[in-house]
């Protein structure tokens, strides 16, 4: 099994399942699932039912295939009130099965999960809905999820008998595929995989699909011989059914079928809408594509060559599937990489010291056109690597049900900005934060009962609201809950316990008590319970935030509710910044983060009893932070009118930098501070990361947020 299989298995698999988990959370919001929903979990199934069992991953073919044939009675039986609380759970459970055993997968371990007691659930529903459906007790097995008889094939095939189609017709079929897809032949491989099981027969050409034919599919489709006793219909949607498909043409061979009227030529996806037809009781799980061998040429059959396959009914829908194509995210984190040699490497020939003093109108020129070239660059690949944060945040609609089933609480999640894009590695390290803020705010924050909340004048169902938004450079996610609230006193009780407190407690801001709870083994439950109790939950916050450049606060009104504010990054890679120099050395500043340089004067200087250096701004007094003082750089510009003075901001906390002068704007490819060093010595304060500037030395970024709060 090659890995590029593997990796599309594992990538399809992992979308597919999102895309269920919504649709089942969102009918579940709705009081069940109408035609659409039901339709498209169908679709999700037979598509994740026909990979695994390509991919010979049995338990999750045969999951997906009984699931896929309990929707198929829901569809056909309009009639029938399913319990939709009860689908929805087995649903889930078998998201969470699949996740599972994909996460084996990736791993290198065996799919051998344990799917018995989903299969028993889905038996059960199955006799609730053939009761409702009021079908005949004999159209039915046993239900046991273990052999070909079950009641959902018989329902099937009660419900396909009445056409009294048992005549074996010959289908000519060719497949084109969305352009850019790959594994093409394995994509056709599935195709006929799925169809064998309505099929007694089917020819292919290419022959062997498993070699690798891709290049041949390309170019003039993958043509199928399907001899088959069930309708055209059937078939055309098995075919319309798979994934990337782009067109397909099928037509009825005449000399062997005895209804070629029943046989529209150019038939499109769009145009072929599932319905289900009579078909074998074969298991999907141990059946594999029958691929004839090409028969001897006494025995060929002269036929006409199969009609190029038509446009499709819907070319515009058409034309926007084939705008986007898969990467693989590696490759765009090498392009990013390199994205930031080119502007170090830029930077290093337009500020090449060899040209200090030299009038060179025509370089000055091209220079300016490599600048505006790479800046244009450098946003194109950016936006690339931009994904909204939507996907992050449905996924916590998931925690929020689970949790208050759990706790017997009721809870809904509201969801604002969703639109909001953040860089992918970001992305990639927001959805456990989030996941233990959900949790911390079920547990912790919402009443333990109704009646708690309607004495306090609130909704009896608690609300939790996610919304994110750009703020400059960063992004800021809210997580808010109207519960009640964290105490001041408890906190303060349990840090006293724990030995946390440094000072008398009356000198604690609110803030700062509250910050406490992000402590590794904080918590203010007594009791160890399944959600909480441990004291990692805040702790994992924080530090998977800080990882990623970000930072964490906590506001709360008692009784009111509480919020989290997380502010993270855009994005890890280019700094916009200014530059300026103390003693020898340069620093960088995010140009965003500053409010404004001059020339201070000394009487606007303020000094305190204790010494401390402020400055009064714009009717303001902020504090000085002398650059050369804090990191220890000789230098001879001391006096304050001798330097420059930069007024530097961070989420409304402001703070003066005294350095000796501005050099310049710089891009700065932002680079951690080496381990070797922070092993050693620790984190610096004051620093946030370390770039290389065009005449190749080194130049540290000045953390804003640790110099204004």
């Amino acid at each position: 099994m090659s890995n590029d299989m593997l990796e599309m298995f594992i990538f399809e698999n992992v979308q597919l399942t999102e895309k269920l988990e919504e649709v089942m959370i969102e009918g579940e919001h709705a009081g069940g699932l109408n035609s659409e929903h039901i339709n498209e979990v169908f679709r999700i199934m037979h598509t994740i039912k026909g990979s695994a069992a390509m991919m010979e991953y049995d338990e999750i073919a045969a999951l997906a295939h009984k699931i896929e044939d309990m929707f198929f009675f829901i569809r056909e039986h309009g009639e029938a009130e399913p319990d939709w609380g009860e689908i929805t759970d087995i649903c889930l459970e078998a998201i969470d099965f699949f996740k599972q055993e994909v996460s084996k997968i990736q791993d290198g371990k065996p799919s051998d999960g344990d799917m018995s007691e989903t299969l028993d659930r889905i038996a059960k529903c199955m006799d609730s809905l053939l009761n409702e459906g009021q079908v005949p007790e004999n159209s039915g097995g046993e239900g046991s999820g273990e052999n070909d008889g079950d009641e959902d094939d018989q329902a099937k095939e009660n419900l396909e008998a009445e056409d009294g189609l048992n005549v074996l017709n010959v289908y000519k079929c060719q497949i084109f595929f969305e352009p850019g897809c790959k594994m093409e032949n394995i994509r056709a491989y599935t195709i006929v995989s799925t169809l064998n099981e309505y099929a007694d027969k089917i020819e292919t050409e290419p022959h062997d699909l498993l070699e690798d034919c891709s290049d041949e599919i390309i170019a003039s489709g993958v043509k199928l011989s399907i001899h088959s006793s069930v309708p055209l219909k059937k078939i055309e949607s098995v075919i319309s059914e798979a994934l990337f498909v782009k067109t397909f043409d099928i037509v009825v061979d005449g000399e062997n079928n005895a209804s070629p009227a029943d046989a529209p030529a150019g038939k499109s996806p769009e145009d072929a809408p599932p319905k289900e037809a009579k078909p074998k009781k074969k298991k999907a799980k141990s059946k594999k594509p029958e691929i004839v061998e090409e028969p001897t040429p006494a025995a060929v059959v002269e036929e006409p060559p199969l009609p190029i396959p038509a446009v499709p009914a819907e070319p515009q829908a058409a034309e926007i599937k084939q705008r986007f194509i898969s990467v693989n995210v590696d490759k765009l984190d090498k392009l990013m990489d390199l994205m930031g040699e080119i502007v170090i490497s830029v930077s290093m020939v337009v500020n090449n010291p060899d040209l200090d003093g030299l009038e060179l109108d025509n370089f000055e020129k091209a220079s300016v056109q490599l600048l505006k070239n790479t800046g244009e660059l450098q946003d194109i690949i950016m936006s690339v690597r931009m994904l909204p944060i939507s996907s992050t945040f449905h996924k916590m609609s998931r925690i929020v049900r689970d949790t208050a089933k759990k706790l017997g609480k009721e809870a809904e999640l509201v969801i604002l900005g969703e639109e909001t894009e953040v860089d992918k590695n970001i992305i990639d390290h927001l959805s456990d934060p989030l996941m233990h803020i959900i949790r911390n705010s079920m547990d912790h924050g919402i009443e333990d009962s109704k009646e708690e909340r309607i004495n306090a004048g609130k909704p009896p169902a608690g609300k939790i609201v996610l919304e994110a938004r750009n703020s400059g450079s960063d992004v800021i996610i809210y997580c808010s809950d109207d519960g009640k609230g964290l105490s001041r006193e408890k906190i303060l009780n349990k840090a006293r316990a724990n030995g946390l407190l440094a000072r008398p407690e009356n000198e604690y801001t609110d803030k700062e008590v509250y910050q406490f709870i992000m402590n590794a083994g904080f918590s203010t439950n007594d009791a160890v319970t399944e959600l909480s109790g441990r004291g990692v939950g805040m702790d994992v916050v924080k530090k998977n935030i800080e990882k990623v450049g970000g930072s964490v606060d906590l506001d709360s009104s008692p009784g009111e509710g509480m919020t989290v504010n997380i502010r993270i990054p855009l994005t890890l890679a280019i700094l916009q910044s200014i530059e300026i120099s103390v003693g020898k050395n340069n620093y960088l500043i995010p140009t965003l983060n500053i409010r404004e340089t001059y020339k201070p004067k000394s009487e606007n200087i303020i000094i305190d009893p204790d010494g401390n250096e402020m400055i009064m701004y714009r009717g303001e007094c902020f504090s000085i932070v002398r650059l050369h003082s804090l990191f220890g750089v000789d230098t001879e510009i001391e006096q304050f009118e001798d330097g420059i003075m930069i007024m530097i901001e961070d989420d409304d906390c402001m703070t003066a930098v005294f350095a000796d002068a501005l050099v310049g704007e710089q891009q700065a490819v932002v680079k951690p501070i080496p381990n070797f060093i922070t092993e050693r010595i620790g984190q610096i304060y004051g620093i946030s990361g370390c770039t290389l500037l065009g005449d190749g030395s080194i130049s540290l970024i000045i953390d804003v947020k640790s110099l204004t709060h």
